[in-house]
């Protein structure tokens, strides 16, 4: 048996499988999840890349860790050399590591000659600026989007490239793993991905009406505390140089050149016999806004933030669509089951092999995430933390602000229940309760940031 780790940055719940733009092009993510079992409520530990890629690959949450931030080095928690990851289990089960692109965080963290027999990172090339408020000294390199000067193999492409060469006929015991790193900014990708789309694109479905930063009213019902996660610079520049359009439209375009990738990736399967082998697995770190509740990117709670796709397909798994919720932490404890393997450290993930081969979904099930300020202001731990069941959402912030959302009757979490105070807690004070009780505690202390310069050299990686 094979395996196929494909992990693609910032992506969110605008894929075709998952129904969350209505103009998003993903034929090729539409075409595995035909084979798959699909998580339709599967979610991220923590909104930013480092801890929830350090929860998937590890299986261990961060309010266990203390891994919270991108500024927090996953690697003062899990040391190399030990093979506690994924990989490495995988590795040490008799399996062949292979591996290309953004896994770990960063991408170099990913090369430990003790986890993978082949790792290859391709060079980023720094593209001119593309926007027409990057060209206008507004943002810098990594906060931009638009067409690329051509059509040259970018980044992911290379490291795609690299894994498909890796895929022959008769390849067995073969553990590939592919991070993309498209859509995550700057998302500036080839024009014909852009050619996908028109010129004015649809609003993502729950925005009320055209993207204006000044318009307050969807947080109308929001805890002060929650309003501190929004990152003001980014919508502001957008909003005041008109160009929300070009930003969405790129994101789009960003998706669908993954998706691309996705397929050439699933071409060669097919066409060197392996797909009926190989164990495919799709997943996103966390999900992204593009100014729902005029957020833009990630760090928040809300559910676009922390929505993922995440699908399995491969020999004995049950091709369904699964109502349970799930996060990527759950990824590590169901591969190492489906390769026969231990786990080496306790998890916190759940073990789904049971549920991927046809078994019985658990309705109590609820998938947590943890978020803070960071560098937290005069050195308080400032973290909130969240749980999604089946129909609700709850959250509590760090002064006790807190959050409840009713998914059947408002998708789009625009009211907030517990917005009036007495009325609204009294009214759903048994509910509430039984939420509160699957919030996650207690949270571990938030481990040391790096220094200034080195956050910022990881901020956007």
């Amino acid at each position: 048996m094979n395996f196929l780790f494909l992990s693609i940055e910032d992506l969110n719940d605008f894929i075709e499988p998952l129904g969350g733009h209505p103009e998003v092009r993903t034929p090729n993510i539409a075409r595995l999840a035909a084979r798959s079992a699909v998580f339709e409520r599967a979610y991220a530990t923590a909104p930013a890349c480092s801890p929830a890629r350090a929860a998937a690959l590890f299986g261990q949450a961060p309010w266990r860790t203390g891994i919270y931030a991108n500024g927090h080095d996953w690697r003062m928690v899990h040391k190399t050399g030990q093979r506690l990851s994924i990989v490495g289990h995988m590795r040490d089960a008799g399996f062949a590591t292979i591996g290309a692109g953004k896994i770990f965080h960063l991408a170099e963290a990913g090369i430990d000659p003790d986890e993978w027999d082949d790792y290859f990172v391709a060079g980023r090339r720094r593209h001119p600026p593309t926007s027409a408020l990057a060209r206008a000294g507004e943002f810098g390199p990594n906060m931009d989007y638009g067409p690329a000067e051509s059509d040259e193999p970018q980044y992911d492409e290379l490291n795609a490239e690299r894994i498909v060469a890796e895929m022959t006929r008769g390849a067995d015991g073969r553990f590939w793993a592919l991070g993309l790193f498209r859509p995550h900014l700057p998302c500036i990708v080839p024009q014909r991905f852009f050619d996908l789309y028109p010129e004015e694109v649809a609003l993502p479905p729950g925005m009320p009406g055209p993207f204006d930063m000044e318009d307050e009213r969807e947080l109308a019902s929001v805890p002060a505390e929650a309003r501190r996660f929004i990152i003001r610079p980014i919508g502001q520049k957008i909003h005041r140089g008109r160009d929300y359009n070009a930003f969405l439209r790129a994101y789009l375009a960003s998706i669908s050149y993954a998706d691309w990738l996705v397929g050439r990736l699933l071409d060669r399967l097919e066409d060197q016999g392996l797909m009926d082998s190989t164990t495919i697995v799709l997943w996103s770190d966390h999900g992204y806004q593009v100014g729902e509740k005029l957020a833009f990117t990630k760090f928040t709670l809300w559910e676009r933030a922390l929505r993922i796709p995440m699908m399995v397909a491969g020999p004995g798994i049950v091709p369904r669509r699964l109502g349970q919720p799930a996060t990527n932490m759950d990824l590590f404890p169901t591969l190492l089951a489906l390769a026969g393997a231990r786990p080496k450290q306790e998890t916190d993930g759940r073990d789904l092999s049971a549920l991927l081969a046809g078994g019985p979904e658990d309705g109590d099930a609820a998938a947590c995430a943890v978020w803070g300020l960071f560098p937290p202001p005069k050195g308080k731990d400032l973290l909130a933390v969240t749980a999604r069941t089946r129909r609700h959402r709850f959250t509590r912030y760090w002064k006790g602000g807190e959050e409840l959302y009713d998914h059947d009757a408002d998708p789009f979490e625009r009211r907030n229940l517990l917005a009036a105070p007495l009325l609204g807690r009294v009214a759903r004070a048994g509910l509430r309760a039984r939420l509160a009780a699957t919030l996650p505690a207690p949270l571990a202390k938030p481990l040391p940031l790096k220094s200034r310069e080195e956050r910022l050299a990881m901020a956007e990686d």
